[in-house]
């Protein structure tokens, strides 16, 4: 067995367990902290704010020490905010612990693109990739799942607890099968490359606003139909509403398949293929029943993760010079999309309810593929 690939599809896991663990909470927290949308959407974006505030550090941190190092640290502090957050006496205070553990993860997420892209030639790198966001499905289930089922039968706290004590054990299990890195180099002179002079390139640019959207559209997808299903008719328990997130073991078994499509298809075809399937599942969750929910967030989030490994390759390959910095300014982009996600679609809502948000999903998606063929082409990819 390859422990090494294994490592970088647990390392996917570790990133995502914690972060998006929230949305099946949100009925006991509903409870707790108010029935405000925004304020509920700001338990999730505050997390994914603080990812995007810290990935450009992470990443230039990997650039200077090794990527493996910054990996396996990320790995074990991340369990300390799930834990601060299941102690947290006040609303406030719980919002401070999940920006907390947004500050963590991406020595893990960022850090592993990167990894990625040093240690394999492209054609290898993209499967590793797609394993990799696997991983992040994965954890992005698991997460929701394990913190929905323990706050059925106790309450919200130890669901958080719950998280903490797996997040050690994908941290130990890192830390043992990630091997040091043998295709990063450390730069030995020369200045560090600036974030305005990645910016400054126009297929870069336009692929980070791309990446905006789509974890902008996933986190509002997940976030306000949870809400939806929260509510009468439906009204779900947190273990019933966890049980949705069942969707997320199809994108496990597909995606690790988006790296030979990506090598048959191009960036361009397999990221507009890709959105047209997540819109296809927007349209079916607008059905009344729950079986219409699960079957259009099931198509909606696997097109969303098969885009994520298009677009996520295509930063690994296109600075190879200054390759962690590039994917943790992605990173950054990507989790401002998922802080905005939270709180923006609010008012939508309040409006229109889920056929509002659903509308402004579809919308971020054209933008999201008009952007992202502009950058593959701007690159021939």
């Amino acid at each position: 067995m390859d422990y090494r690939r294994l490592a970088v599809c647990l390392a996917g896991a570790a990133a995502f367990v914690p972060l998006y663990a929230p949305q099946s909470l949100l009925p006991q927290l509903k409870l707790w902290m108010g029935s405000n949308a925004a304020l509920l959407g700001a338990v999730v974006s505050a997390g994914t704010a603080g990812v995007a505030l810290a990935a450009p550090f992470a990443g230039r941190l990997s650039d200077r020490i090794g990527r493996r190092s910054t990996i396996v640290a990320a790995a074990y502090l991340a369990a300390l905010p799930s834990l601060l957050s299941a102690l947290a006496p006040t609303p406030a205070l719980l919002l401070l612990a999940r920006l907390l553990e947004g500050l963590m993860l991406p020595g893990i997420f960022a850090v592993t693109v990167a990894y990625t892209a040093d240690e394999w030639p492209p054609l290898e790198a993209r499967p590793v990739t797609a394993l990799y966001v696997a991983g992040t499905i994965g954890g992005g289930f698991c997460g929701r799942m394990i913190s929905g089922l323990v706050a059925e039968f106790s309450n919200w706290r130890e669901g958080f607890a719950a998280l903490a004590l797996l997040q050690l054990l994908l941290a130990f299990l890192i830390q043992r099968w990630l091997s040091p890195e043998k295709g990063h180099h450390r730069p030995s002179s020369g200045k560090p490359l600036r974030l305005r002079q990645l910016f400054a390139d126009p297929a870069l640019r336009s692929i980070y606003v791309a990446g905006f959207t789509l974890l902008f559209s996933l986190v509002a997808s997940f976030t306000y139909l949870s809400l939806r299903l929260s509510e009468p008719p439906y009204s779900l328990s947190p273990a019933r509403l966890s049980a949705i997130f069942v969707v997320y073991l199809v994108g496990v078994a597909v995606t690790p398949l988006g790296g030979r499509l990506l090598n048959r298809h191009g960036h361009a075809n397999m990221l507009t293929g890709a959105w047209a399937m997540a819109i296809v599942g927007l349209v079916i969750t607008l059905l009344p029943s729950i079986a219409a929910a699960m079957l259009g967030l099931c198509l909606l989030s696997l097109g969303l993760f098969l885009a994520q490994t298009a677009a996520t390759t295509f930063v690994g390959e296109a600075m190879p010079q200054a390759r962690g910095a590039a994917v943790g300014l992605y990173v950054t982009c990507y989790y401002l999309g998922g802080s905005f996600g939270g709180v923006l679609p609010a008012p939508v809502w309040e409006l229109a309810a889920w056929p509002g948000v659903a509308a402004m999903i579809a919308t971020a998606g054209v933008l999201c593929v008009v952007l992202a063929r502009r950058a593959f082409s701007l690159r021939q990819s």
